[in-house]
């Protein structure tokens, strides 16, 4: 029997524990720094134990451990990769793999140790399902012109009842970093470039057959995936994030307002609407709402007033915070206004579009569409196609059917297969289309 540690308990653990657990051969220790999250994943399984740790313990727990599995946030996978790689264990996270991590592979090789990252939902199934079609082109001597991806962890369509009509399935924190990256892709051959700034400026809509129309927007450097998925003949490449209408223009005038800034100051004794006044310059004996729109180049009566009013950025009450900074605050507000009620639930939306050259010089199309839901009062979708994933590579590694040496991510046939089959046979599977 192999022993798996996984470190965190967090929102994905559920899933990708249970499916682990399900696996004859596998036993499994859940450590968290508060053991009754652990607990509560582990439940009252035979072969899962829950353990309470702090990271200076990691050492002797990798050391006992045929195989980690890291559900930390990503700032914490570099160090806990060191310590695998000391320890000569392997270790599988749905993290994207950082510049330090990736500098990492030489070591891993030569210590004979398998690094594999990226291996959940977006990174992961996007990389799975992507390359699997891009192959199967290649093998019938076709080529990828263009290749176009998207996705979006949502609230399902019954649940997206406030205005901006979206809810946190995932951390706000890394909800707001990931609005202000920038990004770059390849349009006919030329590179076209984002700054992380005007990011939510340049959003578009996007139909996704039987599901309605969504806003997208660029995400992060899609030419790297030029050489990763192996097609260098690709004309255009995109990567884009979906949100539902009216998302992007409220969270370009946010940032425009400096709620993303990281600084932390004194805001003891301040409201809300102090903050906002201080942060445009505005006194707050005018018509805060004519001026605010006036410095954000809006109207009065626009949405995105209205959304701001309603987040409760405007109110006349105290922040609840001695010191902080305006990401801090916002991060908040937005937790405390856009969670999941009890029996709600979200979605995953992923698509893929390629256009396509056949081998016999006639153009062609393909998509590639998953939709998944989460379970009122039990897994949401974000945790299901983020932690199942990482589980099926998890069990290919402890069984030994997957053993690279070195930083991997998941697209090596030998190892996508099995995982999409086995996602598969979880109801989690992509619906391709040829035209």
């Amino acid at each position: 029997m192999k022993n798996v540690l996984v470190f965190g308990a967090g929102r994905i653990a559920g899933p990708c524990v249970g499916h682990m657990l399900s696996d004859p051969d596998l036993k499994v220790t859940v450590v968290d720094k508060f053991i009754e999250n652990a607990r509560k994943v582990v439940g009252d399984h035979p072969r899962g134990e829950a353990v309470a740790f702090d990271l200076k313990d990691t050492d002797h727990l990798v050391k006992e451990a045929d195989l980690v599995v890291s559900l930390l946030p990503r700032f914490l996978d570099h160090y806990v990769i060191k310590k695998c790689i000391d320890q000569k264990t392997a270790i599988v996270f749905p993290n994207f793999l950082s510049p330090e991590i990736k500098e990492l592979d030489k070591t891993a090789r030569e210590a004979g140790v398998t690094v594999l990252g990226e291996i959940g939902l977006d990174p992961g199934i996007d990389h799975m399902s992507a390359v699997k079609i891009i192959n199967e082109v290649k093998e019938q001597g076709g080529k990828i012109e263009r290749f176009s991806s998207w996705c979006g962890g949502l609230p399902a369509p019954e649940a997206a009842n406030e205005p901006v009509r979206y809810k946190f399935s995932w951390s706000p924190e890394e909800a707001i970093e990931a609005c202000t990256c920038p990004a770059r892709f390849l349009e006919q051959g030329q590179e076209v470039n984002i700054a992380g700034g005007e990011l939510m400026k340049n959003y578009s809509f996007k139909q996704v057959d039987g599901y309605g129309g969504f806003e997208e927007y660029p995400n992060s450097d899609a030419i790297f995936y030029i050489d990763l998925y192996g097609i260098p003949e690709v004309e255009s490449i995109y990567r884009g994030t979906f949100r539902y209408p009216g998302w992007c223009e409220t969270i370009a005038c946010l940032n425009e307002l400096g709620m993303f800034d990281d600084q932390v100051g004194d805001v003891e004794d301040m409201t809300y609407l102090e903050y906002i006044c201080m942060l445009a310059d505005l006194s707050n004996g005018t018509n805060i709402k004519k001026a605010l729109s006036d410095y954000l180049g809006i109207l009065e009566y626009s949405a995105v007033i209205k959304n701001l009013e309603w987040l409760g950025l405007l109110k006349n009450e105290p922040l609840p915070f001695r010191q902080a900074s305006a990401k801090e605050i916002l991060s908040d507000t937005l937790l405390d206004k856009l969670s999941y009620n009890q029996g709600e639930r979200d979605m995953v939306v992923m698509l893929h579009q390629f256009d396509i050259r056949r081998a016999d010089g006639k153009p062609g199309r393909i998509t590639s569409t998953l939709v998944e839901y989460g379970e009122p009062d039990g897994h949401s979708a974000m945790a299901r196609t983020t932690g199942l994933p990482v589980a099926a590579a998890a069990r290919m590694v402890a069984r030994g059917e997957y053993n690279k040496p070195g930083v991997n991510i998941p697209v090596d046939k030998n190892l996508y297969e099995p995982v999409l089959e086995e996602l598969s046979g979880l109801g989690i599977s992509m619906k391709d289309i040829y035209y």
